[in-house]
């Protein structure tokens, strides 16, 4: 337990030396659709919710930029599903929807959401195309 606390505490330092700005609060008060709460039977994929953050730092802003390359071809063109992008600083009620679901820690989140707007698998920080394909692939 003091190896997880002490990697949580070395995480959340790392991320604040590289962020310059901080993510602005959900706002109180807003409504989180219970089926992106509630565990939801396995259905298929229906669409996928890209979450990063707009006023981001050089680091972040590298790593939001390789994610959705690898996000792009993954999904081939035309994309096998549709793509929302949302921005966890300046769109954060928005957001919420999903980050209350399943919380981000490492922006880029990659959300799988399926027909009822439960997510599925989140997906967080640099991610690789092998590991957005094999959710992709997931019955």
């Amino acid at each position: 337990m003091r190896v997880i606390g002490l990697l949580l505490v070395l995480l959340a330092l790392d991320l604040g030396a590289c962020e310059r700005t901080k993510a602005a609060p959900a706002q109180a008060g807003a409504k989180t659709p219970s089926s992106a709460l509630k565990p939801q039977p396995a259905s298929k994929l229906a669409r996928i919710v890209f979450i990063d953050k707009e006023n981001a730092c050089d680091c972040t802003r590298k790593r939001v930029e390789k994610t959705w390359t690898a996000l792009q071809l993954a999904l081939g063109t035309p994309p096998a599903l549709p793509v929302q992008r949302l921005h966890v600083d300046t769109q954060a009620g928005e957001a919420a929807t999903y980050t209350n679901a399943k919380p981000l820690m490492v922006p880029p989140g990659i959300y799988f959401v399926d027909g009822r707007g439960g997510v599925v698998e989140l997906l967080q920080g640099e991610v690789e195309g092998t590991e957005i394909e094999r959710v992709l692939k997931r019955p």
